[in-house]
């Protein structure tokens, strides 16, 4: 297995997605950085089998705030 290196950056976190990332991390008793990259991790496959798929692309939308 590939070696992980832990590497901090400095990220600012919009309100309503910090409240979303604190609620997964109470709900699953992990940290946010655990989640953060569990999330980006997700999406990344997404994408990678979006792309051996080759399926259309649908048209970019902003992301909308999210509301609890």
């Amino acid at each position: 297995m590939k070696e992980i290196k832990r590497v901090s950056a400095g990220v600012k976190f919009e309100s309503d997605v910090l409240r979303f990332v604190d609620l997964l991390a109470a709900e699953h008793q992990r940290n946010r950085s655990f989640i953060i990259n569990q999330i980006l991790r997700a999406y990344a496959r997404m994408l990678q089998q979006q792309k051996q798929t080759d399926s259309p692309k649908e048209p970019e939308r902003p992301i909308a705030p999210i509301s609890f």
